[in-house]
């Protein structure tokens, strides 16, 4: 991974990472139906949640951004966990209302 892409995400808080991560969730939601945008749009996602679990900050919640992982790559698999691609848009866009508050 690129350093300086890198230091600009540590840069973010891990309020901004969250938005930034579900902001590709969001496109991949609206794209549920092609599924190669849809696997753009979460591999994206993916990688912004690989740098937030390396984000030294957020060593209190990698438990909880590696169970956002799992079910982002269910979402792209077999949907063997019962979250539908609503409950995991809105997941991520309730940090847009940290942000704002």
């Amino acid at each position: 991974m690129d350093t300086a892409i890198k230091e600009r995400w540590f840069d973010l808080s891990l309020p901004e990472q969250m938005v930034n991560i579900g902001n590709e969730v969001k496109r991949a939601v609206r794209f549920d139906k092609d599924s190669r945008k849809k696997r753009v749009f979460i591999d994206k996602a993916l990688k912004y949640i690989d740098l937030t679990i390396d984000d030294p900050k957020n060593i209190t919640v990698i438990p909880e951004i590696k169970m956002g992982r799992v079910i982002l790559e269910d979402y792209l698999g077999d949907h063997e966990l019962d979250y539908t691609k609503e409950q995991i848009r809105d997941y991520y866009m309730d940090f847009v209302y940290l942000l704002k508050g």
